[in-house]
């Protein structure tokens, strides 16, 4: 009966302000669901990039959770917002990108529905229009280039100063051979597998080869992992990619490839956040033109 009630209440919350299709909507303009509690930019680029953990709103319409982690991302709206004008600086276009605006300690959108939300009715509403959100963005792209690419961005504290690159592979997986690293089972769970129904390359050369995210980190010296310089987190605690990258990449029917940034502190702090944004477009638009082609962004 609780489960039956909170998903007619979770209903009734997201049915107040239903969201629009993404082929509906004009590029760069703000689209916002029930409350304001998410809001999507939408975009013209094959590019969606989510951010779930930079909200602060803390609204006593939505409870408390009661377990997970509550830790905020700082910087990573202030990022994802100068991204959104250095890309259209570059390419003229706009990417789709989704913002959760709740605080996490009312919702996380980065983690399954029971968890997020905690059965708190507009909490699940919200997390619904997120997710709804980042489905409708990743279908309009898929329509119209036939394929796309999602980077989920956040921020991490550990003590190494480095870019975490999360595809779903945990320490172990990273610390595997190449050889190991291109079995179907590592494969399987890579936020990179549907890339590799267009890419030549291995899947290790693509997590960690001289063409990869890493690599291109490298060559603006800005430490990350994996990556040539550094193929594995080795013993140290690594994001590896969360539920967002995995329910929204890791899929046979998808045309959707993407990794999880998170960035270091120092990346994210408030006088870095322009020159963050300009670097991380750089890279993304360096990789696609690599993987894709150098007129990714026309169609």
């Amino acid at each position: 009966m609780k489960k039956y009630l909170v998903l007619v209440l979770s209903l009734f919350f997201a049915a107040a302000h239903a969201f629009p299709q993404s082929r509906n909507c004009v590029p760069g303009q703000s689209y916002w669901g029930a409350q304001h509690y998410v809001e999507y930019v939408a975009g013209d680029l094959p590019i969606i990039i989510s951010v779930p953990h930079g909200g602060s709103l803390k609204p006593e319409l939505v409870a408390d959770r009661t377990f997970g982690v509550n830790v905020k991302d700082n910087g990573t709206q202030e990022i994802a917002r100068e991204m959104i004008a250095e890309f259209k600086a570059r390419t003229g276009k706009y990417p789709h990108v989704i913002f959760s605006h709740l605080a996490r300690k009312k919702l996380d959108v980065n983690r399954e529905e029971f968890e997020g939300a905690q059965d708190n009715p507009p909490a699940l509403a919200a997390w619904n229009e997120y997710h709804g959100f980042i489905d409708s963005a990743s279908a309009a792209v898929v329509n119209i280039f036939g394929r796309g690419f999602l980077v989920d961005l956040h921020g991490q504290n550990n003590p190494e100063e480095r870019i975490e690159i999360g595809y779903r592979l945990e320490n172990d997986d990273l610390m595997m051979s190449d050889g190991d690293l291109n079995l179907k089972a590592s494969v399987e769970k890579s936020t990179l597998k549907n890339l590799m129904k267009y890419s030549p390359l291995s899947h290790a050369e693509l997590i960690r080869g001289s063409n990869s995210l890493g690599a291109l980190f490298d060559r603006r010296s800005v430490p990350s992992t994996p990556s040539p310089s550094q193929p594995s987190p080795g013993s140290y605690k690594f994001f590896s990619g969360g539920y967002t990258v995995g329910r929204h990449t890791v899929d046979d029917t998808s045309a959707v490839f993407g990794v999880q940034f998170e960035l270091n502190t120092e990346l994210r702090r408030s006088a870095r956040s322009h020159s963050t944004a300009v670097m991380l477009v750089t890279v993304i638009i360096d990789y696609l033109t690599i993987h894709w082609g150098p007129d990714f962004w026309n169609k």
